[in-house]
């Protein structure tokens, strides 16, 4: 994160800065040979849960399913993850590598097509994948630990996909007037290496300071993964904003800029200097869109088949975050409040002696279930339940509890 913040501050844009990949085709006619009308660019405001005092987030849709869980080292995950590398080894030594010596161009440029036309079924494959896992998920159909081995996975094979596109590139530049654009390539990788898909092979499953929180929403329409570390990282996707059958509804990447800008009107507006970036794929029809913000960073990436944001990952200091609701309990001579932000994003529980209000250290449940200690501190940050859940706090002289309603507006719960 350190690194990402300092790249892009190094850009010291007060604005905006813009590039482009290498151009691909125009937009015509479909595969039938009858021309798609464009699209009226539609307004994604309501897919958005819009939040006053910072950034709005993008919503994964009506939702079907949520679980708060710690999910750690999967041995299941990291096997699939080395035959994969294998397979991908194979098909390329099988396409490309095996008798490229001594073959002639018109036979090595053949050879180069071939691998990266794998290598691009593969990357397509990597999300069918991901849209069968979380639709199975909505439904029930599958446990959470399978959906996380599905993102696992894919953090995985994308970067071996990667490094055989660069094993391809070296191979192509040894024929002569033939070239390799991997970029646009590269850039879709990316997408399944976020900072919240890192973590899910490093999650400790104990409880210390080292503990992560994960939270995972998933529906018909897309899915949201939220961690909390040192950083409140959330990245969504939404399947239903996807469209490549389309022509492009942007104009250009200032028009696509410009759109984000309306989305997310607290991260380009107000008082607070905003540095923003904005880099067009145009062979995959994409725009993304950066920009820090005083709360964080944003990364959304516009399609341009709909006009609307299809993937969106935020990295938020959550001790930034304003609250917008406080409860609190006085009882057996402890209190205990939490103070939550918007969006059902992070929570602070915090328990101090009713007399002399210093801090408790205490264990913390859920429903029934320890999600973390307060410490010397007597303040704990969590990712709350989606809806109303009980709330308990436990010191060596007692215990208090109360109950979260997600209805409850700023007040006193004693």
């Amino acid at each position: 994160m350190a690194v990402i913040l300092a790249g892009l501050l190094a850009l010291s844009l007060p604005a905006m800065a813009v590039s482009a990949s290498d151009p691909g085709p125009d937009v015509g006619p479909n595969e039938t040979g009858v021309v798609v009308p464009a699209l009226e660019e539609p307004d994604q405001g309501p897919t958005f849960v819009e939040v006053d005092g910072t950034t709005n987030r993008l919503d994964p849709g009506e939702e079907s399913r949520s679980e708060r869980i710690e999910h750690g080292t999967d041995l299941g995950a990291t096997l699939m993850a080395a035959d994969d590398e294998l397979r991908v080894d194979y098909e390329q030594e099988r396409l490309v590598r095996n008798g490229f010596d001594n073959a002639s161009s018109e036979d090595r440029e053949e050879m180069v097509r071939s691998g990266y036309d794998r290598l691009q079924e593969r990357t397509d494959a990597l999300e069918d994948r991901e849209r069968t896992a979380v639709r199975a998920h909505a439904a029930g159909e599958r446990s959470t630990t399978e959906l996380l081995q599905t993102f696992s996975r894919n953090y995985h094979e994308s970067d071996v996909i990667e490094r055989a596109l660069e094993d391809l590139v070296t191979y192509a530049n040894e024929i002569p007037g033939y070239s390799l654009s991997i970029r646009d390539d590269t850039r879709e990788l990316e997408t399944h290496r976020s900072d919240v898909r890192s973590q899910l092979d490093t999650t400790p499953n104990g409880f210390g300071d080292d503990r992560k929180s994960l939270a995972v929403r998933t529906a018909e329409t897309g899915y949201t993964l939220s961690l909390l570390d040192r950083n409140y990282v959330r990245e969504t996707t939404r399947f239903d904003a996807r469209n490549t059958t389309q022509p492009n509804q942007f104009d250009d990447i200032v028009d696509a800029h410009e759109t984000a800008q309306e989305l997310y009107p607290w991260v380009f507006g107000g008082d607070h200097q905003t540095h923003s970036t904005v880099a067009e794929e145009r062979t995959a029809q994409l725009y993304q869109v950066r920009a820090i913000h005083d709360h964080g960073q944003l990364t959304a990436s516009l399609d341009g088949g709909t006009g609307s944001v299809y993937r969106e990952v935020q990295t938020l200091d959550y001790r930034q975050l304003p609250t917008i609701n406080n409860s609190r309990w006085n009882d057996d001579g402890l209190v205990l409040s939490i103070n939550e932000t918007a969006a059902n994003g992070p929570a602070e529980v915090v328990v101090t002696a009713a007399e002399t209000g210093e801090p408790e250290p205490a264990t913390v449940s859920i429903d029934g279930e320890e999600v973390g200690e307060t410490g010397s501190s007597g303040s704990l940050w969590l990712l709350p339940p989606d809806g109303d859940y009980d709330l308990r706090a436990e010191t060596d002289d007692g215990s208090i509890e109360g109950t979260v309603s997600s209805s409850d507006t700023s007040g006193d719960g004693e």
